[in-house]
């Protein structure tokens, strides 16, 4: 008697078990149904950039994808989600930057964008600065912004 209850307990167990493991891959959607395509180009004032930071209103993080130099221009070919309509971002760091400054501070704004799933293309420029207020500190600023946003 008490091993036949056992028995329909842990086969009760394994079958909520296996409903919750199969709800949970089946609520997942892919992820590329989720994400679009974001061309970006753009420069640092001093030199190439490197890495890349994006908001896309969840706060900072590193996209997925890949990028290339063209001169001292840096493309990045990132996913972002298609629910994303607002964007800012900022280089790791800058060739020539100024030194002395610390991590850098982002200025700049976040840009409105269309949600959807057309690729978005966008070029910015970074002004990489530093900015004393006196008392022997100073501070590096990335100020980031974008001059064309183009879809298609």
């Amino acid at each position: 008697m008490v091993k036949r209850s056992l028995r329909r307990r842990i086969a009760a167990l394994c079958s909520v078990s296996a409903a919750v493991l199969a709800t949970t891959v089946a609520a997942s959607a892919p992820a590329s149904a989720d994400t679009r395509t974001m061309v970006l180009s753009f420069s640092c004032d001093t030199g190439l950039p490197y890495g890349l930071y994006i908001n896309t209103g969840s706060g900072w993080y590193s996209p997925p994808g890949s990028s290339y130099a063209d001169g001292t221009t840096k493309v990045y070919t990132i996913s972002i989600p298609t629910s994303t309509i607002s964007f800012s971002y900022q280089p790791t760091y800058c060739d020539n930057q100024p030194q002395g400054g610390g991590y850098p501070m982002w200025e700049g704004y976040n840009y409105g964008i269309s949600g959807g799933t057309s690729t978005v293309h966008a070029i910015g420029r970074v002004a990489d600065y530093n900015y004393s207020p006196g008392y022997g500190v100073t501070y590096l600023f990335y100020y980031c912004s974008l001059s064309s946003v183009t879809y298609g």
